[in-house]
């Protein structure tokens, strides 16, 4: 009937939802569960469409605390005791309107686990039901709020939780027969309480936790940019270089889906990391003007002989930042006689438009910290550095081909010559001080 802990672990970790049931002599119920800090429209609409009781959102007392919330009753009646706070909804600024839509609520959902969050981020009454646990999670106290709590605390998550009663298209409560023909159908992973209280007390973990201890997002650029980066799906892939878990992270302001390739076969050794940026040319259609593709899979091939590493493919970075259709304009300037660099700036275009924010904010969700870093790009490594990781570089080898000879050579500019070049694109095309290589 039931998975074992270690399988709903797993998938919680990544954020995917899972079944909670209760005892049959206590609610007797089952909660859809999944961790805030991977709240999305589509996860909170399942909830609302599919599950279809009080969506809520349980979270550690600190967390409470740290946003200004206090309970909602003076005299409870309750025969659980469930602590029920202020509702709330995030503030406009951070994208809400009425703060009821499937968006929102994840929005706001997102905002609760942002570890600079504050009171005056968030607007009482709300569409968003805080239910806070009790100090000692599931040891003290046996209910839904404790266990998702406990959860992400056991996967070094943000302790906060979306949590939903499952009801039955009738609108009565699904039991147990129901709850597993329920998590057949959306292929969902279900464990009891109970499982959950026996693996506590099999494991030393400390469950305490902090506000000043969260190691969530330590470094946000912006409170907006970091809440906006959520995973929407994943699943296996098989490539022929091995079998990846593949893992899609949105960006709900630009609507950007970046794609990771994650392997974890022998979590000893230390993970390899790659920042890809998207290359339809050289990727897909094999383009040997550079040397993308090639890269793509000698990363892959690194990620898979060490059996732990991540690959995040970024969307939005065809041609450094300039997109496909000006790319194809520049290419006709470089067969006219221009190189790289004169065909972007006589277009008007940046040498380099792109930045690392949204593969910043993915790797601290997957809470990568130490990690070989392959990369040829400076200003790749000062997005990793400026963002506070551990790392070590691993300089990617050249792969010269007769069609793109012209380009890597382009990327090992004298600092002299990248000053001088900076400094005339600044004067001639106004674009900006800072002169940015021309690593893929």
């Amino acid at each position: 009937m039931f998975d074992t802990v270690q399988e709903a672990l797993d998938a919680f970790k990544l954020g995917q939802p899972i079944i909670l049931v209760d005892d049959e002599d206590r609610e007797n119920e089952g909660d859809i569960v999944f961790p805030a800090s991977f709240a999305t429209q589509e996860k909170i609409n399942f909830c609302a469409k599919y599950a279809r009781g009080l969506v809520c959102i349980a979270m550690h007392q600190t967390i409470a605390k740290q946003i200004g919330i206090a309970p909602v009753y003076s005299n409870h009646a309750d025969p659980f005791h469930t602590a029920f706070f202020d509702s709330i909804d995030a503030i406009p600024a951070l994208g809400i309107t009425t703060g009821i839509s499937a968006k929102e609520r994840a929005i706001t959902a997102r905002q609760v686990v942002n570890p600079s969050a504050k009171p005056s981020d968030f607007i009482k009454p709300g569409h968003l039901f805080p239910v806070v646990a009790k100090e000692g999670g599931l040891l003290v106290r046996k209910g839904h709020t404790e266990a998702a709590v406990d959860l992400c605390l056991i996967n070094d998550l943000a302790p906060a939780a979306i949590i939903c009663e499952i009801m039955d298209e009738d609108g009565d409560m699904l039991r147990r027969n129901g709850l597993v023909e329920f998590a057949k159908t959306h292929q969902l992973k279900m464990i009891s309480i109970e499982q959950l209280i026996e693996y506590r007390k099999t494991i030393s973990k400390d469950l305490k936790f902090s506000a000043v201890e969260q190691s969530f997002d330590p470094h946000p650029s912006t409170e907006i940019s970091d809440s906006s980066i959520a995973l929407i799906s994943q699943a296996q892939l098989p490539t022929e270089f091995g079998l990846f878990k593949s893992l899609v992270f949105q960006n709900s302001s630009t609507n950007e889906s970046h794609v990771v390739l994650l392997m974890d076969a022998e979590l000893s050794n230390k993970p390899i990391l790659r920042f890809h940026s998207e290359c339809l040319t050289g990727d897909v259609f094999g383009s040997v003007r550079c040397d993308c593709k090639a890269q793509l899979n000698h990363a892959l091939e690194q990620i898979a002989k060490n059996k732990h590493g991540y690959l995040i493919y970024l969307k939005g970075q065809e041609g450094r930042g300039i997109g496909i259709g000006q790319k194809i304009a520049a290419y006709d300037l470089q067969d006219k006689g221009e190189d790289t660099f004169q065909a972007n700036l006589s277009l008007g275009l940046p040498v380099d438009d792109r930045n690392y924010q949204d593969a910043i904010t993915i790797l601290k969700q997957l809470r990568v910290n130490d990690f070989s870093f392959i990369t040829n790009n400076p200003d790749k490594v000062a997005a990793i550095q400026n963002a506070g990781f551990q790392f070590e570089q691993i300089v990617v080898p050249p792969f010269v081909t007769k069609e793109n000879k012209k380009y890597p050579h382009k990327k090992s500019h004298s600092q002299l010559s990248e000053w001088l070049f900076s400094l005339f694109r600044f004067i001639n095309y106004n674009c900006g001080p800072a002169f940015t290589k021309l690593s893929p």
